[in-house]
């Protein structure tokens, strides 16, 4: 299948019309009518990226992270992006991303991390209203708030280490009353902690929480819990390579780059 083919399908569910104002995201570098033989799945564009896209032999890598957000002044090979840019147009590749719109839509990074922990009867935390959506029957915005059968914060901690594969949390707070209601934002989701607390969340969940949000938190009596930016959004790449795997013929490989995109560790 070519390139504009597959994003053509992908955008039947991810519809350009979900991209919020601030955000730039889509088809970004490469030929709308390259023939596709595979395409790699991460959540940002990086050199080990791109080299792991051209040993599994894909030519199209779709991220949920835009690769180009900022304007770019130059591209030479004195800045990292440069080189990089330089090494996808010379292999020939194809960028696509989805950024706000795969948090926004319906089975997006939200829907899917909320099942993963079992919420229940979910609606976002935010709602946004953009005006390509007036006519829309249909609630969107950003992370997912509902209810949870009733769990203490010790196994609440404990199942998200377990669905998101992750040793470690940072746990803001703390509660004996037994959760019956969660609130999740894949990614940074600080912005939403009132309105997470005024739809009754006793615990909220997202990442990149910084040391005024906890204190937020702590005066608004809601459990905070950073189970970091990576971990909260990569469960969207399996999703997509379902949704990729019955849009696409079977001469596509699709594989999912599923390691952080930079190192890190505890010392």
């Amino acid at each position: 299948m070519k390139a504009n083919q597959i994003i053509t399908k992908l955008e039947d569910w991810i519809s350009p019309k979900l991209i919020d104002t601030w955000d730039r995201t889509g088809f970004q570098i490469g030929e709308g009518g390259k023939e596709v033989k595979g395409i790699l799945l991460a959540l940002d564009i990086t050199r080990e990226v791109v080299n792991t896209a051209l040993d599994y032999g894909c030519n199209m890598i779709i991220t949920h992270h835009p690769f180009i957000f900022s304007p770019i002044e130059s591209i030479t090979d004195k800045t990292y992006k440069g080189r990089l840019i330089k090494l996808i147009i010379k292999n020939d590749l194809v960028i696509y991303n989805a950024h706000s719109n795969l948090d926004l839509v319906e089975g997006g990074v939200n829907d899917v991390l909320a099942e993963l922990l079992h919420l229940k009867m979910t609606i976002p935390i935010k709602p946004i209203f953009l005006d390509l959506l007036n006519n829309s029957d249909k609630e969107y915005g950003y992370g997912r708030v509902g209810a949870i059968d009733e769990i203490s914060l010790k196994e609440l901690i404990d199942r998200i280490k377990t669905k998101l594969d992750i040793d470690y949390l940072k746990v803001y707070g703390e509660t004996a009353e037994c959760i019956k209601k969660v609130a999740i934002c894949g990614g940074s989701g600080s912005e939403f902690i009132l309105d997470a607390k005024e739809k009754g969340a006793q615990v909220y969940i997202t990442g990149d929480i910084k040391y005024h949000d906890a204190q937020l938190a702590y005066e608004e009596d809601i459990v905070l819990i950073d189970a970091t930016h990576y971990h909260t959004e990569k469960v969207i790449l399996e999703e997509l390579k379902k949704r990729l795997i019955d849009i696409t013929d079977n001469n596509t490989k699709i594989r999912v780059y599923d390691k952080m995109t930079f190192p890190y560790k505890f010392q």
